[in-house]
């Protein structure tokens, strides 16, 4: 009886923890196009506007959700001298300072704007730092692609915000490398896809199962992936984006029903393709190089099934360590404690999924 409060004291620690987190702002990608030319930098900024509402908590939607272009307008001066300030280019050691180029565009919920800095004659633009909305979430990333002078491409996050111009690797295995790094660092922070991930594998308890399962995820999202990325077909992401949450909602119930998860790769797949359209939208923000264009996609998706299967290793791992403990033996007893377990978290997950849900199509 006491084993049992104790787990519901857990759970409930886990469920306020949970909807606490997804409370949580969460910032879309941000990017940065630089072009240099000698002594002068030129930049398209794009940023999404529902992270720039929480940064500088104003109203730039209208009550039907719908852009608001007068009240963006109407916080210009805000809104440069904010991006101005979290984005800095340096010309040897000190700071340049920026001029706005042009005025606002629009796309879909993204907002683009220019900027540019030029440094003195003696100068040269040394390095790039950007610390866009890391104020408001800890684990903002931005990717910053460069032309003209020099070409690649690199994305930076609260530990790392800075882009030197200075000995810049611009070989294939330096765009393999951070397209893999890119892909696992997308598993690592897309909480969407780990929830979803959680729940497909909550029931396993050896590794080879769940490998087929994560792998039949990972073939599906590369073919959406690729196709929405060459523009060949896609879906909003108005659509997908409640469409993932109903992933997690439906896994995370049907577990309740099902034993044995041998045969659920088939679901993975068709919740996979799904699942791909989400990626694209992170590729296509992330700023695909049109040199090299098939090696950072298969780069990106190596680095997507390496984090989903070091996500897998960790919870098989886990699971056998629990399995050590007297309560959870090899007894029917025991087993039926190991399966109680897996049901709370998957029904954890499922409100975590529920929530998303309603943020994404009410909210």
């Amino acid at each position: 009886m006491h084993r049992l409060r104790d787990m519901r004291y857990w759970m409930a620690c886990f469920l306020v923890v949970s909807c606490g987190y997804s409370a949580a702002h969460q910032t879309k990608l941000s990017s940065s196009l630089l072009k240099l030319d000698g002594v002068t930098v030129s930049a398209e900024i794009e940023l999404n506007v529902k992270d720039l509402e929480v940064a500088l908590d104003g109203n730039l939607f209208t009550a039907d959700s719908q852009l608001d272009e007068r009240a963006i307008e109407d916080l210009s001066e805000e809104i440069f001298e904010y991006v101005a300030t979290n984005n800095q280019l340096f010309c040897a050691t000190k700071i340049a300072d920026s001029t706005p180029l042009t005025r606002f565009r629009f796309d879909g919920e993204h907002l683009i704007l220019g900027m540019q800095w030029v440094c003195d004659a003696d100068t040269r633009p040394s390095r790039y730092q950007v610390r866009l909305f890391q104020e408001i979430d800890a684990q903002s990333r931005h990717v910053v692609s460069i032309e003209g002078d020099q070409n690649f491409v690199k994305l930076l996050s609260s530990e790392d915000q800075f882009v030197s111009f200075e000995g810049v690797d611009n070989s294939l295995w330096d765009l393999i490398n951070k397209f893999i790094i890119s892909g696992v660092e997308h598993i690592a922070i897309g909480f969407d896809h780990i929830a979803f991930l959680l729940a497909v594998i909550v029931l396993g308890r050896s590794f080879w199962p769940l490998f087929k399962v994560v792998t039949a995820f990972t073939i599906a999202h590369s073919i959406t992936l690729t196709l929405a990325v060459l523009n060949v077909f896609s879906i909003p992401s108005q659509i997908i984006e409640p469409l993932i949450a109903l992933s997690i909602v439906y896994v995370s119930v049907e577990n309740f029903f099902v034993k044995d998860i041998a045969r659920r790769y088939w679901v993975t797949f068709v919740f996979g393709l799904v699942h791909g359209f989400g990626f694209a939208s992170v590729l296509r923000e992330f700023g695909l190089p049109q040199e090299g264009l098939v090696w950072a996609l298969a780069s990106f998706n190596v680095g997507v099934e390496i984090g989903q299967l070091l996500i897998v290793l960790a919870a098989v791992i886990f699971w056998r360590l629990i399995m050590l403990l007297p309560y959870f033996d090899r007894s029917e007893q025991g087993e039926a404690r190991q399966r109680s377990i897996s049901l709370m978290i998957s029904a954890s997950v499922g409100i975590l999924g529920l929530g998303w849900f309603v943020e994404r199509v009410f909210l």
